[in-house]
């Protein structure tokens, strides 16, 4: 499948605009915590949820950081398994700062960091429109959704709140186009990517990312080959795409999927220590395979991206 052909009107997704998914407030109580677990060094960003009683590498500890980077309070070194967060100098000041006013300071710089708040600061500024009216032009103009607006709004309102801003408050655009809002992101639309999972590499052959995709603020890969194989899910979370070595025809056995998937064997028989279970359609046989020993919590997590899966797939099936 090509890029073109999975972004074709069929097949049009809906993405927010990025924006941190807790306000400042927040923001500034996991910093307390994050430097309490790990001092004011650079730590893996793959452990960075220890520091907020969440495993390890998940969609939620990635997404807090992705935050405090929104608000200019972290920076990442590095990249993929050796990605690093470290404290920015505006946020050891504010952890170091004795007095209120510096603090009050810092709050007033970096409440305004993240790009959509920056945004609707300069058209809204302290007393904004009433909800209806900004939800409207939030979802109307903007490209929000309607659960993404109204979140939006939450974190807007307590952001500008706890920062105390006033309309006298300027603003200075840093206009940093590389800035963004969501989870650092290692890889780009057309990488060769494959997928690693409890530790495990999970495909023989590379996929080509098509598409990034957002759900409930989680962030995934959409891969070429996958939702249309049986079995396979189209989307793998953005922290599990490990880079793939080599290139389709350095002899590491990519070969780009078929359209035909009863042509495709390599992902639809279980292998050891894997189960099979299918399920009759209407349009034909449904194939999962998934490891022998699930656990329930492997369980809760298969049905949050069977759920992602099937709601994207019948907003793909609905004619325009």
């Amino acid at each position: 499948m090509s890029e073109e052909k999975a972004n074709s009107p069929g097949k049009k997704k809906e993405r927010s605009p990025s924006f941190p998914f807790i306000s400042l407030r927040e923001a500034i109580k996991r910093l307390q915590a994050f430097e309490q677990t790990f001092g004011r060094h650079p730590a893996p960003a793959s452990k960075s949820g220890l520091a907020w009683g969440m495993k390890d590498g998940s969609s939620q500890a990635f997404q807090t950081l992705a935050a405090l980077k929104a608000f200019g309070l972290i920076e990442y070194e590095g990249s993929g398994k050796t990605l690093t967060a470290h404290l920015t100098e505006d946020a050891r000041t504010y952890l170091r700062a004795q007095q209120e006013h510096i603090k009050e300071d810092v709050l007033r710089r970096i409440a305004v960091k993240p790009k959509q708040i920056q945004k609707f600061w300069q058209i809204w500024g302290e007393r904004r429109p009433p909800d209806p009216v900004c939800l409207d032009a939030l979802i109307l103009n903007h490209a929000f959704t309607d659960s993404a607006a109204s979140n939006f709004l939450k974190v807007y309102d307590d952001t500008i709140a706890y920062a105390g801003l006033s309309d006298s408050d300027t603003v200075t655009d840093e206009d940093d186009e590389e800035r963004e809002d969501g989870p650092a992101l290692e890889f780009d639309v057309g990488d060769l990517v494959n997928w690693e999972s409890a530790g495990q590499v999970q495909w023989k052959n590379p996929r080509k990312i098509v598409s990034v995709d957002e759900q409930n603020g989680k962030h995934f890969y959409k891969v070429e080959g996958l939702g249309e194989l049986a079995g396979q899910i189209g989307w793998i979370p953005v922290e599990q795409a490990i880079k793939h070595q080599g290139t389709p025809d350095d002899g590491a056995g990519f070969t780009p999927p078929p359209s035909d998937p009863a042509h495709n064997n390599e992902d639809a028989t279980p292998k050891a220590g894997m189960r099979k279970a299918v399920f009759p359609v209407s349009d034909g046989d449904v194939t999962i395979i998934f490891p022998e020993g699930i656990t329930p919590n492997g369980l809760d997590e298969l049905g949050q991206y069977l759920d992602i899966f099937l709601k994207k797939e019948k907003k793909a099936s609905v004619p325009n």
